[in-house]
This record gives C-alpha cells, structure tokens and sequence, in this order.
C-alpha cells in the first residue's frame, strides 16, 4: 500500500513568498499539484477557479486571519468538506495551535517544520477526507437503493415498474440507463 496521494490539487496560502516556494516544492516532490495564494482574497479566487483538494493555509496573512478564513472555508457549504492544514511562525503557542483546531483546521503545525513530518500530515488528512467522501457516496447509493426498491415494490404497471427501473438505476449508478420493453405479442 503507498501513502502518496495521486492527483492532489493543494492550495498553499502564505504571504511569504519563499515559504510557498519551500512547501509548494515539497507538495510537487509528493505527487501533488499546487496552487498558490498569498492572501485571503487570492484564496477565495483561487478556490473558485480551481478543484482543491486539501489548504495549506498560514495564521497570519495579510488581510485576515487564517483561522478566521478557515472558519469560512468550514462554514461555506462549497467547501466545508475541504480539509485544512493550518501552518504557522509566529502562533506557536498551546493556546494558538488549540484554537485553531477547535476553529476547523484538521492538523497545525508550527515553523520550523519538517519536510517528510508535513507531507506525512498533509497525506493522513487526505486519506481521511478521501474515505470520509467514499462512504458518502456508498450512503448515497444505499439511500437510493432503498428509494429505488420501495417504487419498484409500489409499481402497479409493468410500464410503471419499467420506468422506476430505469429511473433508479440512473440515481443508483449516476449513468443513464434504459429500458426495452417487448411488444406483447413478443412476451
């Protein structure tokens, strides 16, 4: 089993250019794709302009608070499930690094930070979103399923029981389906 994560897309959002150029690195060393930002507003733009996977996302940017922009990123139903990774060289202490978890980060971590420590990281809190989305669908599946069997079993028509047929398969499996009925001189 391989830890990396294939086809990662990871938002890096720091003010400090050389920084973002040292984690994006690491990030691109993994297997990841980065994008950069080096301000809350280039975050929001760069959320929306992009699918990102995981934030890498520093306590002190310029124009806001980093806990606070992750408390946004949480609160935003866009993008609650996205999983962030706060980072930090001056809020180091107990106190910040609770606060900030308690405020929605998935991990903290603080300067100076180890390479293989912080691809570790950023790949366990992939890995848990990952199978956090998988056993969604599997409960999405499972509903429809459930909603599919019942119609099926109210089906008063075989024409009737032929579309929620067809109808549940496309809400099971995501992908059109259809239906033949044979003539009756055929059945």
């Amino acid at each position: 089993m391989t830890d990396a994560i294939p086809t990662a897309t990871t938002l890096v959002v720091d003010d400090n250019e050389t920084k973002r150029y040292i984690i994006g690195s690491w990030l691109r060393r993994a297997g990841h794709t980065v994008v950069e930002a080096a301000t809350a507003a280039q975050c929001w733009e760069r959320l929306a302009e992009h699918q990102v996977d995981l934030v890498v996302l520093d306590v002190q940017l310029p124009d806001a608070n980093g806990m606070e922009v992750c408390e946004q990123i949480k609160a935003a139903p866009a993008t609650a499930s996205l999983p962030v990774v706060h980072i930090s060289a001056a809020a180091v202490e107990v106190t910040d690094r609770t606060s900030g978890l308690r405020r929605g980060a998935d991990a903290y971590m603080t300067d100076p930070i180890d390479p293989g420590e912080f691809i570790a990281t950023a790949e366990a809190v992939l890995r848990y979103y990952q199978a956090r989305r998988r056993a969604e669908r599997i409960a999405e599946r499972m509903a429809a399923f459930t909603r599919t069997s019942l119609a099926i079993n109210a089906a008063t028509t075989f024409d009737g029981l032929a579309a929620v047929a067809a109808r549940g398969a496309l809400d099971i499996f995501s992908v059109p389906s259809a239906v033949y009925i044979l003539p009756r001189t055929a059945r």
